[in-house]
């Protein structure tokens, strides 16, 4: 199963990188004048609830345009759990079709930690995510599905805000 979700996401990146246009291609009009293609970057928090650890989960998370329809979307997730450290860092790919507008759909490396009583192990799993987000603009919420899969895989919904870094 690693070596499956490594190959998904080296897939995904090579995709992105082929598909990233040309400076000419990602100009647009806007108000009489050309303007780049790509959205700002975007940093945020979530809260949620993870349905097989049945823990609350809290985190960040960041989105880097690489294309007009890719974003680099790496998060972390810390999961509230008594007696034990959990965390989890996913480095994604988020593709946000023209077609479903408001909609996105993506895929990555997880990396899960778990802690407790003085033992410790830490696994990489693929994920796949889907979620709404609201309008372009200073502050978007959003809300998200995100499953983990492999050896101990989690079932997880989070909703947030993402600020516009400018």
């Amino acid at each position: 199963m690693r070596r499956l979700g490594l190959r998904i996401v080296v897939g995904l990146a090579l995709a992105a990188i082929v598909a990233t246009p040309a400076h000419a291609q990602r100009r647009r009009m806007r108000g009489g004048r050309a303007v780049a293609g790509r959205g700002a970057p975007e940093l945020g928090g979530h809260v949620g609830y993870n349905f097989d650890a049945q823990n609350a989960v809290v985190g960040v998370q960041a989105t880097f345009p690489l294309a007009p329809q890719i974003d680099f979307y790496p998060s972390f997730d810390y999961y509230t759990i008594s007696n034990a450290t959990e965390w989890a860092l996913n480095f994604d790919l988020k593709l946000r079709p023209p077609a479903f507008r408001f909609w996105y759909f993506g895929s990555g490396l997880n990396i899960l930690h778990v802690s407790a009583a003085g033992a410790s192990d830490t696994k990489t799993h693929l994920n796949v995510f889907g979620g709404l987000q609201g309008r372009p603009g200073p502050i978007r919420p959003y809300a998200e599905a995100r499953e983990i899969l492999g050896d101990g895989s989690r079932f997880q919904l989070v909703g947030g805000l993402s600020f516009t870094l400018r």
